[in-house]
């Protein structure tokens, strides 16, 4: 079940070059790590890890012109799991790095988003893709992580009910703020993904695991591009 958001949307973005790389993890290794008001979901019997690096472009907010000054573009590196709240599929985020300073100190003031600040590059080429980043947010653990990717197959639409489409076709996020638990919706257009091949290296990205399940061969989809409408923030409940 997801529930149309009940207000119109408040700001636009294209997300370019996004990778989605998925690890399974045991349900029981997972469990611990995510706010026990949230239902771990799990496919097939095992819960499911996912990093996903991009560039977000061209952000606007709703009635406004031309993008919004010093966040026009932004690079992000989130961390997160699949979940349910009050039946509703969603996901919940472990991390954010971005390299925007008005993004992070944003987020984490107005959301309590975990974001954290990040040195980070992108560089194009014809044959690949090639992000980095190194977190150096103040007070926060260091965290690195450099991946070389590029599709090697053509463009599809997941089908329902199968796993690419469980892990992608998720439009909205549960977080805390306070006592309150808070949803963001997110709206966008199916998913039109490639297959990617990766050459990955990180650290400390995902500390909470055992290294052990990260080592193992994920599961990697590509997007060239992704034009996304966000919605106001709703309080959908409450922790007693």
């Amino acid at each position: 079940m997801n529930l149309r958001p009940r207000w119109p949307w408040v700001a636009e973005q294209r997300w370019d070059d996004v990778l989605f790389i998925h690890w399974p993890i045991p349900y029981e290794i997972l469990r611990p790590h995510v706010p026990e008001q949230f239902e771990l979901e799990t496919y097939n019997g095992n819960a499911w890890i996912s990093v996903v690096p991009f560039q977000g472009n061209k952000n606007r907010f709703r009635g406004m012109p031309g993008p919004i000054p010093f966040v026009s573009s932004f690079l992000e590196l989130n961390v997160r799991t699949y979940i349910k709240y009050n039946g509703e599929q969603g996901v919940y985020f472990f991390s954010f790095d971005a390299d925007s300073n008005a993004a992070v100190a944003g987020a984490r003031a107005v959301f309590s988003l975990p974001y954290m600040k990040a040195n980070m590059s992108i560089k194009r080429s014809k044959h690949a893709v090639l992000f980095q980043s190194k977190r150096i947010h103040e007070g926060e653990a260091p965290a690195q992580f450099y991946a070389s990717y590029r599709p090697i197959s053509q463009k599809s639409t997941a089908k329902e009910g199968s796993l690419t489409h469980w892990l992608s076709e998720r439009y909205c996020l549960f977080t805390f703020k306070g006592n309150k638990v808070l949803k963001g919706s997110i709206i966008h257009s199916p998913w039109e993904l490639q297959e990617a091949e990766l050459d990955l290296d990180m650290s400390d990205v995902v500390p909470f695991l055992p290294e052990e399940y990260l080592t193992n061969k994920p599961l990697v989809h590509y997007s060239k591009s992704k034009k996304v409408h966000f919605f106001p923030f709703e309080t959908v409940g409450e922790i007693k």
